[in-house]
C-alpha cells in the first residue's frame, strides 16, 4: 500500500472541503418577484404618458467592484469581502434595481435614449452616487445626486437633485443587502414623484432631500 499517495489523496480532500466552505456568495439589489409585484404590473397602463431611460449609474471607482466593501465608522479602512460578491459589478446592480423600482411604481418603460420615437416624451434618469456605505450589522447609507433630463418635452426643464437615507440593519450579510434595497427604494420613491409630478407625497422622514436645482 501506498502510503505517501494516500496521504495526498486525504491532504487533497482537506483542502477541497476547506474550499467548498468558502465558496463566494452572489448578492443582488433587485427585489425578488412576488405575485403582487406580478399582478401589478399586469394592470399598468398599456399607453403610459412618457418612457424613461435609466442611464449607467455614476459611483466612487473604489466601490465598483464583485466584492461588497464593508465601512469602518471609526476610521478611513474599509474592508472587501471576498466571499460575499455582487452578481455583478455594482454600478450594474444600482442601474438595473433602480430601473426596476421605477417602471413599477410609474408604470412605465425604461428604454434606451437612442430608439425614442419623437412622439413619445422621456426622461433620462442619471444617477451618480456620492457614498454607499455597509457598516456591518448595524447600517447602511446611501447618498446619491440624480439629474432628470426631458426629452421630446420642450416645456419641461432639467433638475438635478440630491438626497441621503440610513437604514438600520440587521446580523449577517443578506440584512445588509436588504438594507440597500430599502435605501435604493427610497431614493426610487422620491425620484418617481418628482416624474410624476407629486413629490409633496414623498415621505421626508426617512430621506434627507439636500435640495434641488433647475
Amino acid at each position: 500500500m501506498n502510503f505517501g499517495r494516500i496521504f495526498s489523496y486525504a491532504l487533497l480532500a482537506v483542502a477541497l472541503t476547506a474550499c467548498a466552505s468558502t465558496a463566494p456568495r452572489y448578492y443582488t439589489l433587485l427585489p425578488a418577484a412576488t405575485p403582487e409585484s406580478v399582478g401589478a404590473n399586469a394592470r399598468q397602463p398599456v399607453r403610459p404618458k412618457f418612457a424613461i431611460s435609466v442611464q449607467s449609474v455614476v459611483l466612487p471607482e473604489q466601490l465598483d467592484r464583485l466584492q461588497i466593501v464593508l465601512s469602518d465608522p471609526q476610521s478611513t479602512q474599509v474592508s472587501l469581502l471576498n466571499s460575499s460578491l455582487w452578481a455583478s459589478p455594482l454600478s450594474d446592480e444600482i442601474r438595473n434595481a433602480l430601473s426596476d423600482e421605477l417602471s413599477r411604481k410609474l408604470g412605465v418603460l425604461d428604454i434606451a435614449a437612442g430608439s425614442v420615437p419623437e412622439s413619445l416624451a422621456m426622461w433620462k434618469v442619471a444617477l451618480h452616487v456620492q457614498r454607499f456605505e455597509s457598516v456591518y450589522n448595524e447600517r447602511v447609507l446611501l447618498d446619491a445626486t440624480w439629474r432628470l433630463t426631458p426629452v421630446n418635452q420642450p416645456s419641461k426643464k432639467a433638475t438635478i437633485c440630491r438626497a441621503e437615507t440610513q437604514v438600520s440593519v440587521g446580523e449577517g450579510v443578506s440584512a445588509m443587502v436588504a438594507g440597500h434595497q430599502e435605501a435604493l427604494r427610497r431614493i426610487a420613491q422620491v425620484i418617481a414623484a418628482q416624474l410624476s409630478g407629486s413629490p409633496e407625497k414623498v415621505a421626508i422622514d426617512s430621506v434627507l432631500n439636500k435640495g434641488c436645482t433647475f
